[in-house]
């Protein structure tokens, strides 16, 4: 319940006029006052204003506070907060000014909230579905058309999505506004009179609540050992049986799969000497983890994620050399070996690591296209001396 009390500015309107003995003057002076009655009316009916002072008794103070740095390690150029009951969404505000905090007023009741960086419009890899519901809500990848294929390609008919390479992270957490609450704190005033004036938030009248925000994406590392390397030109890559996104709320990754395409210039490579024909490529990117259900290695088929790769060689022909690998026993879980501090840190803070140290692939010995200045030599950047390049085509 509200009451509000109202002031009113008066206005007065005036029409002075002289009677008249003539019938028809005084008809004509009849109708006269009859429309100067009506605009007086109107005059007076457009000097009512709103309430000019406003007390709040049914809402109680709430103030979020977000905390980006402690594992999402960035402040963001926005944020949203959604706030649910149990009739779905209640509240959505979009920030791009205050980030680390948001002031709340809600009745009595159970909420849950989703806060994340940026706004569902904000991210042109990935999208955003369901918004209305909290167990619902989630990212879906955005289609990947870029890759020109034609009927003889080595992976014809596949259909990507691209990588989540824009950082998207969130906070969930539950509360409860109690009536206890509410009484407990005075009523919120709020001034229509003075438009700068701010609501009287009081500290020890404001309940707080305090969520760390998690980055939702999880990343691939892939190092794949590759014999004869430096007779390659050119490698392209794609993956299957990815998740296509993440509920916000449960952080669980989407039970629909997708294929990432990965060529040439987003890996790197060194050698395994400097004298060596024989060195790995490796890729470090992000993706939305295994799907919800194939999380667990020991229980993963390896057939889940299966690794394609197709080199094409530094001879004038380009031939082209196709590897598959099922590795969706080979995937694993783990804390970052680079940050031991993540030891401690929550599970969805895990990264994925595939290793492939094989034989194959095995890319035969070419002679290179001596037109083209195809290939490369491992002596220009051995790799003892930090030559780590990105791999594009050499």
């Amino acid at each position: 319940m509200k009451w509000s009390s109202y002031k009113q500015r008066s206005c007065k309107a005036t029409d002075a006029h002289r009677p008249v003995a003539h019938p028809l003057r005084s008809l004509a002076a009849l109708a006269a006052c009859l429309v100067l009655s009506g605009l007086a009316a109107e005059l007076l009916s457009s000097c009512i204003r709103r309430p000019l002072e406003v007390y709040y008794f049914d809402k109680a103070r709430l103030i979020l506070h977000v905390d980006w740095m402690s594992h999402f390690g960035q402040r963001p150029n926005g944020m949203t907060v959604c706030i649910y009951d149990e009739g779905g969404l209640l509240y959505e505000s979009r920030s791009m000014n205050e980030i680390d905090s948001v002031q709340l007023q809600l009745p009595v009741g159970r909420y849950r909230v989703i806060v994340f960086n940026e706004d569902v419009d904000a991210f042109a890899s990935f999208g955003f579905q369901d918004i209305g519901s909290f167990d619902h809500f989630r990212t879906v990848a955005r289609p990947n058309n870029s890759r020109r294929m034609t009927p003889t390609s080595w992976d014809y008919g596949t259909r990507y999505t691209w990588e989540p390479d824009e950082r998207l992270g969130a906070a969930v957490d539950s509360f409860e506004v109690t009536q206890q609450m509410l009484d407990s704190q005075d009523p919120n005033f709020t001034s229509y009179h003075n438009r700068n004036r701010v609501n009287d938030w009081r500290k020890n009248d404001t309940y707080h609540i305090y969520d760390t925000i998690l980055p939702l994406q999880t990343m691939l590392h892939m190092r794949i050992h590759v014999n004869g390397m430096e007779n390659m030109y050119h490698m392209e890559v794609n993956l299957s049986g990815m998740a296509d996104g993440c509920s916000m709320a449960h952080t669980w990754r989407n039970t629909s799969e997708t294929t990432v395409f990965y060529d040439s210039d987003r890996w790197g490579y060194y050698f395994d000497g400097d004298a060596s024909k024989h060195g790995w490529v490796y890729i470090d990117i992000p993706t939305w983890g295994e799907p919800h259900g194939q999380e667990l290695q020991e229980t993963r088929d390896s057939l889940q994620n299966v690794l394609r790769m197709n080199f094409t060689l530094r001879d004038k022909e380009k031939t082209e050399k196709f590897f598959l690998f099922n590795t969706g026993h080979l995937i694993e879980y783990r804390e970052p070996q680079a940050n031991p501090a993540m030891l401690t840190k929550p599970d969805v803070l895990r990264h994925l690591y595939l290793e492939i140290n094989r034989e194959i692939p095995l890319l035969p010995d070419v002679p290179p296209d001596q037109e083209m200045g195809a290939g490369f030599n491992a002596n220009v950047d051995p790799w003892e001396y930090g030559g780590e390049v990105d791999l594009g085509t050499f």
